[in-house]
């Protein structure tokens, strides 16, 4: 008996695998970043492989569909971020972006990102915007932010002091960090006396620490990053600050950073948080251990971070067996964070990934046990205590009834940056309408080649 054509196509069509709900049979991640200027560390390639550990672990693929980590240099613009990001999703067909440093870059790219309907994945970038007024239906802020950091921070004014005083660079991360200092050094029964705000990238800080010192605080609080937070250590320490007893925190110093400030003897003392350090579990010093096989370094919290993101997203595109974001991300937010970033970490529908973090202080060069044993832990701040509640944040696509219950908000439209209201049905995303469109294909093929098989049968 022979088989009509549509039935033979429509058992082709069948027994497609997994990868053809995949765009393009690809997974591509664009990794964007600061690869010149002085956010870069060493070789400027750690983002990249902390991205592609993540891939490897799945063989560098899933259902047959290749993964691809590519890369880019923002220069710290966010002009020159959006032309990048444009062209990745418009002409490269880039699934997600990763990292991005420099939150005014991720501004830029947030947006470009929320328009189209495409993943970012934050490691990098501090402002809480981006799980407030900023938020989208498929970022996700990883890591870190400026409100977890000032939160933190003031956990500890009673072993640091009452008096404080805040150097802050002129730009989005350091004034909302600034602010959400000011805000809970208070609350715990602080008060900071001044602050002084320097521009990007500024070489010599003394005149800065100068004015730090003389406010008489006790504590001196650097809410800047990169080279400037570098700069800022070691003026505090040729000026004699630390010497002189006055507390030197530097708000946002990645573990890495340490050697280039001078080592323990500069930094021993110093209190900071970090969400994440090598030596928090065994599976976070496996990670380390191939992270420095690669670059020669151990990562800081940035770039185990980073792991973790594009690992739990490449895990909820197996899962889904799709790169379509809208599953991927609903399978995220159900899935608990256990990996070697985090333990018991939640996505929340704003894109909070809630995770504890850890007061530390940097241990003399006395206590350290080999050359990357930097910090002893003081506390571990719960999640919940540390980053701001969703009902808090503002963000649009989370109604005040679901942000209270921290459960998914219902959306008019999901790629789009308006409130939810529930009574208008959400727009499908494009897969889902090609998903449709082939079905019809499909389904016309069947009877059109079904009626001209019977016609041949009865000519």
């Amino acid at each position: 008996m022979r088989i009509p054509g549509a039935a033979v196509l429509l058992a082709a069509i069948l027994a497609t695998p997994a990868a053809a709900q995949i765009s393009d049979n690809k997974i591509k991640i664009a990794v964007l970043d600061d690869f010149s200027g002085q956010y870069c560390n060493g070789n400027c390639m750690g983002p990249v492989t902390a991205s592609r550990i993540a891939a490897e672990e799945f063989g560098n693929k899933i259902a047959g569909a290749p993964i691809e980590i590519i890369w880019g240099d923002h220069q710290n613009k966010p002009d020159a971020a959006a032309a990048l990001v444009s062209k990745w999703f418009d002409v490269e067909q880039v699934d997600a972006i990763a990292d991005i440093t420099n939150s005014s870059v991720g501004l830029a790219a947030n947006r470009i990102a929320r328009d189209r309907g495409k993943a970012v994945l934050m490691s990098s970038t501090g402002s809480p915007d981006f799980t407030g007024k900023e938020c989208a239906p498929y970022t996700t802020q990883w890591t870190f932010d400026t409100y977890q950091f000032g939160k933190s921070i003031a956990e500890a004014v009673p072993q640091l002091g009452k008096t404080w005083f805040i150097v802050t660079p002129d730009y989005l991360f350091g004034k909302t960090l600034e602010a959400n200092v000011r805000k809970f050094v208070t609350a715990a029964g602080g008060k900071v006396v001044g602050s002084v705000v320097h521009p990007f990238g500024t070489n010599d800080m003394s005149s800065f620490m100068l004015q730090a010192q003389s406010s008489g605080a006790q504590v001196i609080a650097l809410a800047n990053a990169g080279g400037d937070l570098t700069n800022a250590i070691k003026t505090a320490k040729e000026f004699g600050l630390v010497d002189a007893g006055i507390k030197i925190v530097p708000l946002s110093l990645d573990l890495p950073f340490i050697d280039g400030i001078g080592g323990l003897n500069v930094a021993q003392g110093m209190m900071m948080t970090l969400p994440w350090y090598p030596g928090l579990k065994p599976e976070a010093m496996e990670f380390a251990v191939k992270f420095k096989k690669v670059q020669g370094v151990m990562p800081g919290y940035l770039m185990a971070g980073l792991y973790s993101v594009v690992h739990n997203y490449l895990l909820a595109i197996k899962a889904t067996g799709t790169d379509n974001p809208k599953p991927v991300f609903a399978k995220m937010r159900e899935t608990p964070v256990n990996d070697a970033f985090a333990t018991g970490g939640k996505l929340r529908p704003d894109g909070r990934m809630v995770h504890d973090v850890y007061l530390v202080q940097v241990k003399k060069p006395s206590e350290s046990k080999g050359p990357d044993d930097f910090v002893k832990l003081i506390a571990t701040i719960p999640g919940d205590k540390a980053f701001r509640p969703m009902s808090e944040g503002g963000c649009p696509f989370v109604t005040t009834k679901v942000a209270a219950a921290e459960a998914p908000a219902p959306a008019a439209h999901p790629d789009k940056l308006t409130p939810a209201k529930p009574e208008v049905a959400p727009s499908a995303p494009a897969s889902e309408d090609h998903t449709t469109l082939i079905i019809v294909v499909i389904v016309v093929v069947i009877v059109v080649g079904g009626g001209i098989y019977f016609w041949r049968r009865k000519s």
